[in-house]
């Protein structure tokens, strides 16, 4: 049977010999490889070992859904609730609808999920830099612990990562068609996005306006039609996958405002984050640049207020200590930072993780790929020779450090920028083979 010719938006930057075949054989190595391991770790290590940090959360809350008592809060039983934005829990409740007291069921919905994650991985290095570095960043995401790590846990960072892999595809792959249907899709993804991490809106407005209206190239995958689109049509397509985004969201930020006392966009969680970033004890210390749950202790809310009510007063007294205390901000942003890419009190981080369900011994590993993965990852960006742009990724990057600045530092929140670091070093090391290939070439006479 004849080979299959590369699709028209399949990057063709990495010249191989490699055959379809051959690459889903390899791919599929791989992708078993990850599952394995993944279910492996949970079957072996994790277990119905008890719940920790937001685990419990997002267990009880599917549950809750599974139940038919959509978003009620669960802490206590009551109420309504929106402490987290609801993918998560609506995904876990897949497995609670057949089995409500099962954490390990939901443990291994979760691993399975970051394995389908790992070839999402491979399907955009695949676009953006070809087959080659697509099984290469691949390998490198199936072992990568800050993926595996968040992988055996409930909590919403599988999720996430898949989001932020979904974004950049349909952006990419927007580039090259530019038409109406992938502006849509890159709606969606942004949309869905926002559902597992409300802070990933921003980065997929921020991917959308530049591909739509910045960005110049692609065209590959439409032989019909030359040259750039005219302004009218960029601003057409944003539009379109900003109304698309609203709509996916709008189920959820409804029902929100209708619910509760105070406005409430994505989650009432936002009120607790800026307090908890924005105290004394998350300024200087031994916790400078993280977060600190007990300053909630500090204001006064009435008994009977709702979530709402509650996050509206948490916000308002966070940002007025970073008002109050605006001289010390650089200090406390570069520690948020350092935090967040385990340059500053790397051993401190690891205990943390440990009391969100990540060993301490995991996480140090988490933490040595990482120190080994940014210098390849920086050096696949400055060497970028894919003819897809690096820009995405770069955008990506910087948003996550703004987002440590801005908020709090710690390695899950990395999410954004460990993808664009997994495909830049693909990037680096494609390169490198290619390189070498050449170097290593016998010369005709």
């Amino acid at each position: 049977m004849p080979e299959q010719p590369e699709h028209p938006v399949v990057c063709k930057a990495t010249s191989s010999s490699m055959s379809q075949s051959a690459y889903r054989r390899c791919l599929g190595g791989v992708l078993a490889a990850a599952a394995v391991f993944r279910i492996g770790y949970v079957l072996a290590v994790k277990g119905d070992d008890p719940l920790v940090g937001d685990e419990g959360y997002y267990h009880a809350q599917a549950v809750v859904i599974a139940n038919g008592q959509w978003f009620e809060n669960p802490f206590p039983p009551g109420g309504f609730a929106a402490d987290h934005v609801p993918l998560t829990a609506l995904w876990l409740s897949l497995v609670s609808w057949v089995d409500d007291r099962s954490i390990l069921a939901q443990r291994l919905l979760m691993a399975s999920t970051g394995v389908f994650v790992v070839g999402a991985v491979a399907v955009l290095a695949r676009i953006v830099l070809g087959r080659r570095a697509s099984l290469g960043a691949a390998a490198i995401a199936g072992g990568y612990g800050a993926f595996w790590l968040n992988d055996v846990v409930l909590m919403s960072e599988t999720l996430a990562t898949g989001a932020v892999v979904a974004v950049l595809c349909c952006a990419y792959v927007y580039r090259e068609r530019r038409s109406w249907r992938w502006a849509a899709a890159l709606g969606v993804a942004v949309g869905v996005a926002g559902l597992a991490r409300a802070e990933l809106l921003v980065l997929g407005a921020l991917v959308a306006i530049g591909m739509t209206l910045l960005d110049r190239g692609g065209r590959a995958g439409r032989p019909d039609v030359s040259g750039p689109p005219s302004p009218s049509v960029r601003w057409t397509h944003l539009a379109l996958a900003g109304v698309v985004s609203l709509a996916v969201l709008a189920p959820w930020v409804i029902r929100n405002q209708v619910r509760f006392d105070e406005s409430t966009i994505m989650s009432t969680q936002d009120g607790l984050t800026v307090l908890g970033a924005n105290c004394p004890p998350a300024y200087r210390g031994d916790f400078v640049g993280f977060w600190a749950i007990e300053c909630a202790e500090t204001v006064e809310v009435d008994d009977g207020a709702d979530q709402s009510v509650r996050s509206a007063a948490y916000r308002a007294a966070g940002l007025d200590y970073a008002v109050e205390h605006a001289d010390e901000l650089p200090a406390v942003a570069l520690a948020r930072v350092g935090r967040g890419v385990h340059l500053f009190r790397p051993d401190q981080m690891t205990r943390i993780n440990e009391l969100e369900g990540r060993a301490r011994w995991a996480s140090w590993i988490a933490t040595v790929q990482f120190w080994l993965l940014a210098p390849i990852a920086l050096s696949g960006l400055t060497r970028w020779a894919s003819p897809m742009p690096r820009w995405p990724l770069i955008v990506t990057v910087g948003f996550t450090l703004v987002l440590f600045a801005a908020v709090y530092g710690i390695p899950r929140l990395r999410v954004p920028l460990d993808v664009a670091f997994v495909l830049a070093a693909a990037a680096a090391v494609d390169g490198w083979w290619s390189r070498r290939s050449v170097a290593t070439r016998p010369t005709q006479s």
